[in-house]
C-alpha cells in the first residue's frame, strides 16, 4: 500500500475540489514540467468580497519533488480553506491565496529534488530551459506580487514510520531565508505545540551565532545556514514579500502552523494601521520609516513594489541627535534636493531650503533652531541613509512614518515641508499608538509624489509621561 498519493491522485483530487467548489476555487496550469506533467496552481478566494481589499498569499511545496509531505500539507491547507470553518471563510474574504502543491512534478514521481527551489538568481531561474517548473513558479510570483510566500518542506514519505523534526518559517540551509518577524515564528510554534507538535528552534536550540564573512575563521562554531539566492529570495528582492519556509512531517502540524500564519494576514499587526501582512516598511533609518501609500491592499501593493524597487535611489534621513518633543525626517528623490552636501549640518540644510519656494523655511528654521549637538558630531546634522543618485519619480505615492518612542505623547503639530497637515488617510497624517510607541504617518498622494523631489516630515509633541535617569550616583558627588 502506498504511503503517499501519486501525482495522478493529487491531480484528480484537485480537479474534484475545483468542480465541487467553483465559488471558491479555480484550478489552472502555471506551466509544465520537462516531461509534460502539469504544474498545478490552485487559487482560492471569496469572489463576493472586493478584490482590491485582499492580501495576496502564495503557498508552495518547492521541494516536492522528493519532500512529499510538503505536497500533502499544502493539500490539507486547501481542504481546510474549502471548508465552512469560520476562520477559513474569514481568510477567503480577506485574502486571495494561490497554492502550488507540486512544484516539481517529475521529482515527485522520480523521488528527487531538482532545481525549482535553489537554482535561482535575483533575475529568476538560473536555467529556465532546463527547469521550466521554476519559470512556472516565477510567473505566479510575478502575477501576484504576494505579501506572503509560505513554502512547505518535509520528508519523502517513502515508508511507514518515517519521522522528522519540524519547525516554523525559517530555512535551515539558507541563513537569509527567514521570516523577518520572529513573533510570527513563535506564534506558529505555539499553535503547533498547543496541538501536541513540538518544534526545533534551529540556532536557538543549537545555541549558535549566525555566520558572516568576517567570522568564517570560526565557521565550525556557527549556525550551519549560509546566505543563498533561492526561489523565495526572488520574491523578497522584487516585491518585499514576507517569507516563511517550514519543515513539516505531519499534515495536521503543518495545517495548524499555517492557519496561524494566514491569520496574520487577516488581523492588524502590532504597529500597523491597516490589517494585513506586516511587509510594509520599505526603508528605515532605525527611527522612522518609508511605507506604502494607499487605502486598499491593491493600492498599498502597487506603492510597496514601486518604493521597494526604487529604494536605492532614495535618500532618507533624520536629524541627529534625536531629542524629546520634536522630530524630523526627510526623503529626497533627486541628487539636488538636499543641496550639495551629504549628511548636511542643520544650518547647511536650512540654508539649502531657502532656494525652494515649496518649503516653509521660516517654520523649519525655527523648529531646528537651538537643536543641540549629540555624540556623533559636534553639531546637529541630517543623517541620511542612502543617496538619491538620480532623479526618481514616485508614481504611486508614499508615506513617511515617524515614530515617537513613547505611548504617552500628545501630537501638537504635524507638517510636510513646513506646511501644516490635517488628519487624513489620503492627504494628511494619521496617528495611533502600539507597542508603547506613538506613530505619526504622513500620507503623500500620487499627485504630490510625482511632482516633488523633497519630502520633509516634522512633528512636535508633548510627553505625558515623565522619564528619569538612574541617579544614585548623585549621592557620591563631592
Amino acid at each position: 500500500m502506498s504511503t503517499y498519493p501519486s501525482f495522478e491522485t493529487v491531480g484528480r483530487m484537485l480537479h474534484h475540489w475545483a468542480d465541487t467548489h467553483p465559488d471558491r476555487m479555480s484550478l489552472a496550469e502555471a506551466g509544465r514540467a520537462r516531461s509534460g506533467r502539469p504544474v498545478y496552481c490552485v487559487e482560492l478566494t471569496d469572489p463576493a468580497c472586493p478584490a482590491e481589499d485582499k492580501e495576496h498569499a502564495l503557498i508552495t511545496a518547492l521541494h516536492s519533488g522528493v519532500e512529499r509531505s510538503g505536497t500533502t500539507t499544502v493539500c490539507a491547507i486547501i481542504e481546510w480553506l474549502l471548508s465552512d470553518a469560520p476562520d477559513a471563510r474569514e481568510t477567503l474574504r480577506k485574502q486571495h491565496i494561490a497554492c502550488i502543491p507540486v512544484a516539481h512534478p517529475d521529482g515527485y514521481v522520480d523521488g528527487n529534488h531538482g532545481s525549482v527551489y535553489g537554482g535561482w538568481t535575483l533575475d529568476g531561474p538560473a536555467d529556465p530551459e532546463g527547469c521550466p517548473e521554476a519559470l512556472a513558479v516565477k510567473s505566479v510570483m510575478d502575477r501576484l506580487q504576494p505579501e506572503l510566500l509560505a513554502d512547505v518542506h518535509g520528508m519523502s514519505m517513502a515508508f511507514n514510520g518515517y519521522d522528522m523534526l519540524e519547525n516554523s518559517a525559517n530555512s535551515y540551509s539558507n541563513l537569509a531565508l527567514r521570516c523577518f518577524h520572529p513573533e510570527v515564528v513563535q506564534a506558529m510554534d505555539d499553535a503547533a505545540l498547543e496541538k501536541g507538535y513540538p518544534s526545533d528552534r534551529q540556532e536557538s536550540d543549537a545555541e549558535r551565532l549566525f555566520w558572516g564573512p568576517a567570522l568564517d575563521v570560526c565557521k565550525e562554531r556557527l549556525w550551519v545556514g549560509r546566505p543563498n539566492i533561492y526561489a523565495a529570495i526572488y520574491a523578497y528582492y522584487h516585491y518585499h514579500t514576507m517569507l516563511s519556509t517550514s519543515e513539516v512531517g505531519w499534515e495536521r502540524s503543518g495545517l495548524v502552523r499555517h492557519k496561524c500564519l494566514l491569520q496574520v494576514g487577516n488581523d492588524r499587526w502590532p504597529g500597523e494601521f491597516h490589517a494585513g501582512y506586516p511587509n510594509r516598511v520599505v526603508r528605515s533609518n532605525h527611527y522612522h520609516m518609508i511605507t506604502p501609500y494607499g487605502q486598499t491592499a491593491t493600492a498599498r501593493r502597487e506603492s510597496r513594489v514601486e518604493l521597494w524597487g526604487k529604494q536605492e535611489r532614495l535618500a532618507f534621513g533624520m536629524v541627529d541627535p534625536p531629542i524629546t518633543g520634536k522630530t524630523l525626517a526627510v526623503c529626497a528623490t533627486s541628487p539636488t534636493a538636499l543641496g550639495s552636501n551629504t549628511d548636511p549640518t542643520v544650518s547647511e540644510f536650512t540654508e539649502a531650503l531657502r532656494r525652494r519656494p515649496d518649503v516653509n523655511v521660516t517654520y523649519l528654521a525655527g523648529l531646528l533652531n537651538d537643536w543641540p549637538a549629540g555624540q556623533n558630531r559636534d553639531v546637529p546634522y541630517i543623517y541620511c541613509a542612502g543617496k538619491a543618485a538620480q532623479d526618481t519619480t514616485i508614481e504611486h505615492g508614499l508615506s513617511i512614518r515617524l515614530r515617537v518612542f513613547s505611548g504617552h505623547a500628545d501630537i501638537d503639530d504635524v507638517r510636510l515641508n513646513g506646511h501644516p497637515l490635517k488628519q487624513s488617510e489620503t492627504d494628511g497624517y494619521m496617528t495611533w499608538s502600539d507597542r508603547s510607541i506613538t506613530y505619526v504617518q504622513i500620507n503623500i498622494p500620487p499627485a504630490a509624489s510625482r511632482n516633488n523631489d523633497l519630502f520633509i516630515a516634522s512633528c512636535e509633541y508633548t510627553h505625558t509621561a515623565q522619564r528619569k535617569h538612574w541617579d544614585t550616583w548623585r549621592q557620591f558627588t563631592g
